[in-house]
């Protein structure tokens, strides 16, 4: 098959969206089919490009946020015609195509821009304000995003439509889209670490052995990415430092990534008031191969997302990819959730006890192929007309 792929942004490692749909679209390329990417809204280059990624090449089209709606289209068109695919995939978060996450100007351009062919779409975000104790103002941008999302599926017609977590399901069916779960595979490609696995500078400054065997003293929890103003660290950090302290290990907790910064200023704050007995390395932004790195070293990794939204959470899908266990904080893991459920740990009076006993590390497990495969299931092979003029 034929599959093009559009979302707002393709710059390396400074949109999740869009790291996910180049995985997806290379995947789907490694498996046969042929694949092109279009970004319209993208906030740093523009024109005809080859993106490269897990070593295979792919044709894009970037088109920036400061050319007119109408231009971006009819060039997005143009690009998609000479194409010609079978099926087009929109991988949708609504900032991802508006600064205030209301993207009216979207629906009626991309009916034009898809021009009938069969449209799957995924949905990586819905519209803010749907909990219970969300603010007023959440509350009324919401509701003209659920409108916003609505109409995308009432005009569009999309044949399929998949998110990454069961809460979106029910939400997605208040508003007559009718999805299936799709989980999310990370954007972080599993690198071989060998046998020594040494650890970065930052942790032998830290005091930390960089040999496996001198780690086995430590206990290390990992961040890794937005840390969110509403999460709380306790109770977590005093269980996490009994259960250190009781097998005679000293906590080290590490944050990685962008944390936003609100994040920043809780970070430093948990650090004030914690220093004395834990361990604090920030490690901030790095590349793929020094994540994957930390991923595989550490030793639990902490996920701040709601229990019900984990499975839209990229950050702790790279966790599950490399086979880290991972304990939530928000929630409590009845209602909705990821279908990875098994392997996640609550935050709850039973943790400590199964911190001392040792949390299961499984082998790292790139998803990628797995899901990509799912995705493909999805899309019935479209036949195409014979040419008569053979």
């Amino acid at each position: 098959m034929r599959i093009a792929f559009i979302c707002g942004s393709i710059e390396p490692g400074r949109d999740g969206v869009g790291d996910y749909t180049r995985r997806l679209a290379v995947e789907c390329i490694r498996q046969g089919h042929e694949c092109r990417i279009v970004a319209l809204n993208d906030k740093r280059s523009a024109g005809c490009q080859t993106q490269e990624c897990d070593g295979v090449q792919i044709d894009c089209l970037r088109l920036p946020g400061s050319l007119p709606w109408k231009q971006r289209f009819e060039q997005a068109r143009e690009f998609l015609s000479a194409f010609d695919p079978d099926w087009i995939s929109l991988q949708f978060v609504p900032y991802g195509f508006h600064p205030k996450g209301i993207p009216w100007r979207l629906i009626c351009g991309l009916k034009a821009v898809i021009a009938g062919k069969p449209l799957q779409i995924m949905f990586h975000e819905l519209w803010i304000g749907f909990g219970a104790a969300a603010p007023l103002k959440e509350r009324c941008i919401g509701a003209l995003q659920r409108l916003c999302i609505s109409r995308i599926i009432q005009t569009l017609k999309p044949r399929a439509i998949h998110t990454s977590n069961a809460t979106y399901v029910g939400l997605l069916k208040r508003v007559g889209g009718l999805a299936t779960e799709l989980p999310l595979f990370g954007n972080i490609p599993v690198v071989d670490l060998g046998p020594e696995s040494a650890l970065p500078a930052q942790f032998v400054a830290a005091g930390i052995p960089s040999n496996p065997a001198g780690r086995s003293g430590w206990l290390l929890a990992v961040f890794f990415g937005t840390l969110h103003p509403e999460w709380e660290p306790q109770p977590l950090l005093g269980i996490l430092l009994r259960a250190a302290k009781r097998v005679g290990k000293r906590l080290c907790l590490v944050s990685a990534g962008r944390m936003g910064a609100s994040g920043e200023a809780l970070w430093a704050k948990i650090q004030r008031e914690n220093g004395e007995e834990i361990v604090f390395i920030k490690c901030g932004e790095q590349s793929g191969e020094q994540i994957s790195t930390l991923l595989q070293i550490a030793d639990l990794g902490v996920a701040v997302t709601p229990w019900e939204l984990l499975g839209k959470s990229g950050t702790v899908a790279a966790m599950l990819d490399h086979g880290l266990p991972v304990i939530y904080t928000r929630g409590d893991g009845n209602a909705g959730g990821s279908a990875e459920a098994p392997f996640f740990h609550r935050c709850d009076e039973a943790l400590e006890s199964k911190l001392v006993e040792g949390l299961e590390r499984r082998k790292p497990n790139p998803r990628v192929r797995e899901i990509c495969a799912r995705f493909l299931a999805s899309l019935p092979i479209v036949s195409r007309p014979v040419p008569t003029d053979l």
